[in-house]
């Protein structure tokens, strides 16, 4: 399983996210939340908000509205899941962005 065990804001919708194991990763999350079509996502555009992201060895999460998998961000596996959670598909198809991989 990986833990995260930092997470931290980097800016411009970027999170700094560290493992258990050291592996770091800079996550562009633009791309998803301004695409998303579902207003509890993609109220998060408001950097304040979206800035009040908390961690746990389970993930990301924005409140209860909705959270991302550290497995997923670990190898940059994420994609939108035919849910009506995830609001438009091919929009969430976008994805977030992997910026860097640090080691």
């Amino acid at each position: 399983m990986y833990k995260i065990v930092q997470a931290e804001y980097a800016g411009d919708y970027k999170i700094l996210i560290t493992y258990d194991d050291g592996q770091k990763r800079l996550v562009d999350f633009y791309g998803f939340i301004s695409k998303s079509l579902h207003p509890s996502i993609h109220k998060y555009i408001d950097k304040t908000l979206f800035q009040q992201f908390e961690f746990d060895n389970y993930g990301i999460h924005w409140g209860t509205q909705f959270d991302i998998d550290p497995y997923d961000i670990y190898y940059g596996e994420f994609e939108a899941k035919d849910s009506p959670y995830y609001g438009d598909i091919e929009a969430s198809k976008t994805q977030y962005e992997l910026v860097e991989e640090i080691e």
